[in-house]
C-alpha cells in the first residue's frame, strides 16, 4: 500500500468534510438571522401611518419572515377542561420548584408522570402571569393559542395545574395552504385596527379560533397572534386576514 498517497487522500477527505460542515453551519446561521426583521421592513405608507398614530414596536418585537404551509382548518373536540375555576384545579403531590418550568428535561422529570401529555405543550412566557405559568398545546410544531396547560404556583413551588385535553378530528374540505406573511398581516392591522399609541410586544404564528362552550366540535385556523404592551391581543387569520381581538378574556370578532 502506498501510505503517502493514502495519507494524502485522508487529509483531503477531512478537509472536504470540514468545508461541508462549515457551509452547513453558515447556512443554518444565515437562516436563523433571516427568520425575523424589524418594523423598518414594512411598506413606507405603513410606516407613515405608524408615525401619525404613534404606533411603536418594543425593541425585542420582531416580524417573522416564515410563511409555512399549514392546515387551513383544524377541527378538534375537548376531552377535558379543568382549572378555570380554583375548585377544579388538580393538586400536585410533592410540589417541585418553579425553576423546572424553564428547563424542558427538568419539567418532564418533575411532572411528566403527573400531567398527561405534558410533552405536547410548550411554555408561553408572554401569556404567563403572576402566579400562573401558561403553556400552549402544539400541533405540527405550532401553538394552539386557546388550548392551555396552566401551572399554578406560590412561594416558588408549583402547587396545582389546570389543563385542556383535546382530540384532533378530520377536517372535511381543509387543505394545506401557505400562510399570509406576518408583514402583510401587521401592515393591515396597523392601518385598520390598532389604536393610536399602541405598542406591539410580540408577533407569533399558531392556531386560533373562538371556543363555543358545549359544542361537540371546535375549529381553529392559522393565525398571527399580535400581543400589545397594554395586554390586548389581536389574532389575524393567516389565510383570509380576518381580525379578532381579545381584552380581559372577552373575545370580540371584527
Amino acid at each position: 500500500m502506498d501510505w503517502r498517497r493514502a495519507k494524502s487522500v485522508l487529509i483531503f477527505s477531512f478537509l472536504m468534510l470540514n468545508i461541508l460542515l462549515g457551509y452547513q453551519l453558515w447556512t443554518e446561521w444565515r437562516e436563523r438571522l433571516n427568520t425575523t426583521v424589524d418594523w423598518t421592513s414594512l411598506p413606507p405608507e405603513t410606516q407613515e401611518i405608524m408615525r401619525e398614530k404613534n404606533i411603536k414596536f418594543m425593541v425585542e418585537a420582531k416580524i417573522p419572515t416564515e410563511t409555512p404551509v399549514m392546515r387551513s382548518e383544524l377541527t378538534y373536540s375537548f376531552r377535558q377542561r379543568v382549572g378555570s375555576d380554583p375548585s377544579d384545579r388538580i393538586a400536585i403531590p410533592n410540589p417541585p420548584e418553579t425553576r423546572v418550568v424553564f428547563n424542558e428535561q427538568e419539567l418532564t422529570t418533575a411532572l411528566g408522570s403527573v400531567i398527561p401529555e405534558l410533552g405536547v405543550y410548550r411554555f408561553d412566557d408572554l401569556s404567563s402571569r403572576q402566579g400562573v405559568f401558561v403553556f400552549n398545546r402544539l400541533v405540527g410544531g405550532y401553538p394552539m393559542f386557546k388550548i392551555h396547560l396552566e401551572l399554578f404556583y406560590s412561594d416558588q413551588r408549583i402547587l396545582a395545574y389546570g389543563q385542556d385535553l383535546i382530540d384532533i378530528k378530520p377536517s372535511e374540505g381543509a387543505r394545506e395552504q401557505q400562510v399570509l406573511p406576518a408583514s402583510k398581516a401587521i401592515a393591515n392591522l396597523i392601518e385598520r385596527n390598532l389604536q393610536a399609541g399602541s405598542t406591539i410586544k410580540e408577533i407569533r404564528l399558531g392556531y386560533y379560533g373562538e371556543i363555543f362552550p358545549g359544542a361537540e366540535r371546535q375549529v381553529s385556523a392559522p393565525s398571527w397572534r399580535v400581543l400589545l404592551e397594554n395586554g390586548e391581543v389581536y389574532y389575524v387569520n393567516a389565510i383570509n386576514a380576518e381580525v379578532a381581538t381579545e381584552k380581559a378574556d372577552a373575545p370580540v370578532t371584527q
